[in-house]
């Protein structure tokens, strides 16, 4: 029987890990650029906390167990809500509160481009503020992310939930199905005005109130000025692309005010890449005081995939050939001496002759190949081979190791 990964769930070897690594350390770069520090939560957490910001009917959409002492566990989904939890437990931290993550989360979706079961998340908590400088800051955090991974053509949507909120109230919808054309809204993109007019019907709302609605939303005509203030703050800070539209609502209950989608530009197929927003009352759902809140995840398996390979991958830098068994002691000094100087290196461990190391090494893309024989050994002159240009020196260790640095 041949085993494959777990639906929704993937391998990632050598050449695959160097490129994810390389985009999450430009990423946290850029995080802790801005002040911002690591934080690592468990797995899992215990179902009701997981439950208590989206219901007990995420139980449907994540993956869910029972441990050996019979408690009821969740993977988690998202670190907003063991974030919330470390802050509603101390309230002696520091305002703002400024948590950031790279990690891996789960959710039990039905697989698709760019959606997988174990996903991999960086995101950014910025707790403590209500000032638009807050929510700028972190459509800048976003902007500098992207332009590091190498991403150059994005935009970004933004809105606020307060204004959908008073359409909602103009057109006349029960207070009680807010939360109901929120989930709705937030599929048009994907199903249409008239998919999101069917929706709303099984909720019960007349149709002539959804067509205004949707007729106010697509009008881009309302006050705007808390969305002016912060797109204006954040292009000081560099960020560009910036559009309102009152379609972006994010599905999700907790979000209070200003909320934002962004896009790649050619490859809107991929969905938002990077999406958050304000969550004022979220920590106080867990225990703590009610803080104001922004933060943002951004779809790290999307960026990757949108990020072009121009490199080509090699795990080490050097290969030492070991010419014969006599001087395979020497040869491990050697090797030692350049990894303990940061120099990658490999060595033949299979006995193999020159011939094919060498075709080894070239095979791999191994840049340079370093030989050892008992002449060099003798002469303390090595021979370094330059596998691309097809050059070739004699030099002494110490060269060489500055050569290769």
């Amino acid at each position: 029987m041949k085993f494959q990964p777990p639906k929704g769930t993937r391998d990632f070897l050598p050449k695959e890990m160097a490129k994810r690594r390389e985009i999450f350390e430009k990423v946290r770069k850029v995080f802790e650029s801005y002040g911002y520090g690591e934080v690592c939560t468990p797995s899992f957490e215990d179902f009701e906390l997981l439950s208590k910001k989206s219901g007990k009917d995420i139980e449907k959409e994540i993956y869910v167990f029972e441990d050996k002492g019979g408690r009821k566990i969740g993977l988690r989904f998202d670190l907003t809500v063991p974030i919330c939890r470390i802050i509603a437990s101390d309230s002696s931290l520091q305002k703002p509160i400024k948590f950031y993550y790279i990690t891996n989360n789960w959710r039990y979706d039905q697989p698709g481009k760019g959606r997988w079961r174990e996903f991999w998340q960086a995101g950014i908590e910025l707790i403590g503020s209500s000032k638009p400088e807050a929510d700028a800051e972190i459509l800048a955090i976003v902007s500098d992310s992207f332009k590091a991974a190498g991403i150059k053509n994005f935009y970004f949507r933004i809105n606020s939930r307060k204004i959908v909120e008073k359409m909602i109230k103009e057109t006349g919808i029960p207070e009680n199905k807010k939360s109901d054309v929120f989930r709705a809204i937030d599929k048009l993109e994907k199903i249409g005005e008239s998919g999101v007019k069917k929706e709303l019907e099984t909720y019960k709302i007349q149709k002539k109130l959804v067509d205004k609605l949707l007729q106010l939303i697509k009008s881009g005509k309302a006050e705007i000025g808390e969305l002016k203030e912060i797109k204006t703050l954040a292009e000081k800070m560099g960020v560009e692309n910036i559009k309102i539209d009152f379609s972006i609502v994010r599905g999700i209950d907790y979000y209070t005010g200003f909320v934002f989608e962004t896009f790649i530009e050619g490859r809107e197929d991929l969905g938002s890449i990077a999406a958050g927003g304000r969550y004022d009352t979220l920590v106080g759902l867990y225990g703590g005081q009610n803080l104001p809140a922004t933060g943002f995840g951004i779809g790290l398996d999307r960026l990757i995939e949108a990020v072009e390979d121009k490199k080509n991958y090699c795990p080490v830098d050097v290969y030492v050939a070991v010419v014969s068994e006599d001087v395979k002691s020497k040869s491990i000094e050697i090797v030692q001496k350049l990894r303990r100087n940061s120099i990658r290196v490999d060595m033949d461990i299979m006995g193999r002759n020159l011939t094919k190391q060498l075709e080894y090494a070239n095979s791999l893309g191994i840049p340079y190949v370093l030989i050892v024989g008992k002449k060099e050994v003798e002469s303390k002159l090595f021979k370094l081979k330059d596998m691309k240009n097809k050059t070739e020196k004699d030099l002494r260790l110490e060269e060489i190791i500055k050569e290769l640095k």
